[in-house]
């Protein structure tokens, strides 16, 4: 076990020698466009894409994930109890707060709504899009304020209509939103049909699609109400585990520890997948090519 660890800290060493001279020295190779794998995982990591007060939520519990993993690997002595710890710190709300992600949007969408009208009513009595967007952002929605905040500052800063638009559009990350959005850019670009017909038109197409969010969200309560006993359950059985030296002993092995990672494993995807039954489909965006680096 000892010549194992040592060969995971020397692997690790050499690692970061080599990521810190690669980002201390660069590379000849030109840059390329984010992979998808890339972008999740800074996602994931970093928070990118997510409001300030999310992403400050999102680092602490990565920072509580790695207290738990030296505290339980220091108790335990068994690495993969330590893995299987951190994991669960940041799975776990997740888990658990199945149908708080889609009810979230579904409030940003009202807020959508109600900021879309706010623009209708702007842009109708004659000031241009740029400065109608920028006055619409004041006194918006709690849902949507620190995204119109965001939107504003890169407007005032100069940033050009339709990239602070497509920015908004990779916060949002909605299809709904994004029929604003793609019409506001239109506009701003070749000032096509008149802006307050078509945004009249599109805050009663959101409102509808709010009240049919609302209908699935709440037939979904059955999936949601399983998925939050089984993390429960679950938590409480690692929890007595991994405090119970005598059980955990076997575990110590090289086998035990592949056995043990086998079993979480099955029963994770057993609860991601009673998880993704409580969500709704996913419509394509119409801005995720421009989320991509690409033109929308």
């Amino acid at each position: 076990m000892l010549k194992l660890l040592a060969s995971f800290a020397a692997a690790a060493l050499v690692s970061g020698l080599l990521l810190l001279g690669t980002g201390l020295v660069g590379t000849r190779r030109p840059a390329r466009p984010p992979s998808r794998f890339g972008q999740a995982m800074r996602r994931v990591w970093v928070g990118e894409g997510l409001s300030p007060s999310r992403r400050r939520r999102r680092h602490v519990t990565q920072l509580v994930a790695a207290a738990a993993v030296v505290a339980v690997w220091f108790y335990t002595g068994i690495p993969m109890a330590a893995f299987i710890a951190g994991v669960a710190v940041i799975g776990v709300p997740w888990l658990f707060t199945a149908g708080r992600e889609e009810q979230r949007a579904i409030d940003r969408l009202v807020a959508v709504e109600v900021w879309t009208r706010r623009l209708h009513d702007l842009v109708g009595t004659g000031v241009g899009l740029t400065q109608a967007i920028i006055r619409s952002t004041r006194d918006a929605p709690p849902a949507l304020a620190d995204e119109l905040s965001d939107l504003a500052a890169n407007l005032r800063a100069g940033v050009p209509t339709t990239d602070a638009l497509d920015r908004l559009g990779a916060q949002l990350a909605d299809a709904s939103a994004d029929e604003v959005l793609v019409r506001l850019k239109l506009h701003s670009t070749d000032r096509g049909p008149r802006l307050v017909d078509v945004l009249e038109r599109i805050s009663a197409g959101i409102a509808q699609e709010v009240e049919m969010r609302r209908e699935i969200w709440a037939d979904r309560a059955d999936p949601r109400l399983t998925t939050k006993f089984m993390t429960i359950l679950s938590v409480v059985t690692l929890v007595l585990l991994f405090s119970n030296r005598t059980y955990m002993a076997p575990f110590g092995t090289i086998l035990g520890q592949l056995v043990l990672l086998l079993s979480i494993t099955v029963f994770v995807g057993l609860l991601v997948w009673i998880r993704r039954l409580s969500q709704p489909t996913r419509v394509p965006r119409l801005l995720a090519r421009a989320d991509n680096g690409g033109a929308a």
